[in-house]
């Protein structure tokens, strides 16, 4: 007589071969929930920010902007052609960067994604995520992905600096470098200097005693190693190399043209290179901010230097202000369809 232990495995011979696949599937589809819970937690959080700011700005915004006119809609196409292609021009850096073989679109994609997930992590963060998980699932080793998204960072840094050489004559005598950093400038003030050397001191022990730290030495060495042999692969690369630069180069031009548009959009009267020079200026002293894409430091900054450059003080916060929404916040809802569609295709 059987006993009652040896019967389950005479039942169902065949009960294994369909409970792994399952398993699976069940973990596929709870990952997909996850993954769109996270994408309406997103959209839901960029909302939210919205709505505080424009709670929180609302009776200064409405006092300034009484006597601005209406904007020619010629110009905030212009606007927002310009941010579409600053998205392009993105795509292209990180192709050249990792040396992988990606559709433009699939790039394009990622880029909108991470700008969805920076909306919400402050320091750029978000979009390093993204960006490590993309490269990783297209067969990138973790610091391999990470010497990409360095190299084009440090590209973007070579074509900021080019940028204010090719300005700097700009900012002497009109007064545009201190009307961009008085914001900045005011609100250590308001701190005071005890707090501001206080928190530089803090910060700068925390970075010095993280990199300086045994364990964290192991696991930079091999990171470096790695970097370096990038480095020199892109150094051996010129067309890599020259698209890369190219790219990040267009990346600053193309929010130099949005930022240009939105201001003659208002009828006012200011030369590219003023723009130019508060976009490189204002942008540059706003990336000191903790806050996710410099929110409430670069449009002060912006609006401040564009004055200085000649424009009204009240069409250049409206000017500032459509700016930010056609470049920085509309991006928001495609970015979140795109990563939500990237989760789907396995992308990331």
């Amino acid at each position: 007589m059987t006993s009652a232990a040896q019967v389950p495995d005479t039942v169902d011979p065949h009960r294994h071969v369909f409970a792994e696949p399952l398993a699976l599937a069940l973990d596929a589809g709870a990952a997909r929930a996850r993954s769109r819970r996270r994408t309406v937690a997103y959209v839901v959080a960029a909302i939210v920010l919205l709505a505080v700011l424009g709670v929180r700005f609302r009776g200064d915004a409405a006092s300034r902007l009484s006597g601005v006119p209406a904007p020619h809609w010629h110009w905030l196409a212009a606007c927002a052609g310009s941010t579409a292609l600053f998205y392009v021009a993105n795509g292209v850096s990180l192709r050249s960067a990792s040396g992988l073989r990606m559709p433009l679109r699939t790039v394009t994609a990622v880029q909108l994604a991470a700008a969805a997930t920076n909306r919400i992590v402050p320091a750029g963060l978000g979009a390093i995520a993204v960006h490590l998980r993309f490269l990783q699932r297209r067969g990138m080793t973790r610091p391999a992905a990470l010497a990409a998204i360095a190299s084009v960072k440090g590209a973007g840094a070579i074509g900021h600096l080019v940028g204010l050489a090719i300005v700097a004559g700009t900012l002497n005598g009109s007064g545009i470098g201190t009307a961009v950093v008085s914001p900045m400038r005011s609100t250590v003030e308001d701190l005071g200097a005890g707090p501001t050397m206080l928190a530089c001191v803090v910060v700068g022990a925390l970075a010095t005693g993280t990199i300086a730290h045994p364990r964290v030495r192991v696991i930079i060495r091999p990171a470096a190693r790695v970097f370096r042999g990038h480095l020199s692969v892109l150094a051996h690369s010129p067309c890599r190399a020259a698209s890369l630069l190219v790219s990040q180069a267009g990346t600053r031009l193309f929010q130099i043209l949005a930022l240009a548009s939105a201001v003659w959009a208002f009828g006012a009267s200011v030369s590219l290179m003023s723009v130019a020079t508060v976009y490189l200026v204002g942008s540059l002293v706003a990336g000191a901010a903790p806050t996710a894409g410099g929110v409430g430091a670069l449009e002060p900054a912006l609006a401040f230097g564009l004055t200085a450059a000649g424009g009204s003080a009240g069409t250049m916060l409206a000017a500032v202000l459509v700016y930010r929404v056609i470049s920085f916040w509309l991006p928001v809802v495609p970015g979140a369809l795109a990563l939500a569609g990237l989760r789907r295709s396995g992308n990331l």
